[in-house]
């Protein structure tokens, strides 16, 4: 399996291509990137370039039962 890889953003992320351009909500790595973009500092990160980015998720729900899952989780 792909080892998540974050990469550091130098500018916010473009509002006309969203987050959901540069990230995979989605992916089961996604909180521990985000840990490690704040324990480097980043301002902003992608995983546009991890090989995970492109992996779609098995949901069953919609996207606001998925985030309360995962803030319970």
């Amino acid at each position: 399996m792909a080892k998540p890889s974050p990469t550091e953003l130098t500018a916010p992320i473009n509002p006309d291509r969203g987050v959901e351009g540069h990230r995979n909500l989605f992916c089961n790595n996604y909180d521990g990137c985000l840990d490690e973009a704040v324990k480097k500092g980043w301002n902003s990160w992608t995983c546009t370039q991890c090989q995970l980015f492109a992996v779609e998720p098995d949901l069953e729900v919609g996207l606001e039962d998925y985030a309360t899952q995962r803030r319970l989780g």
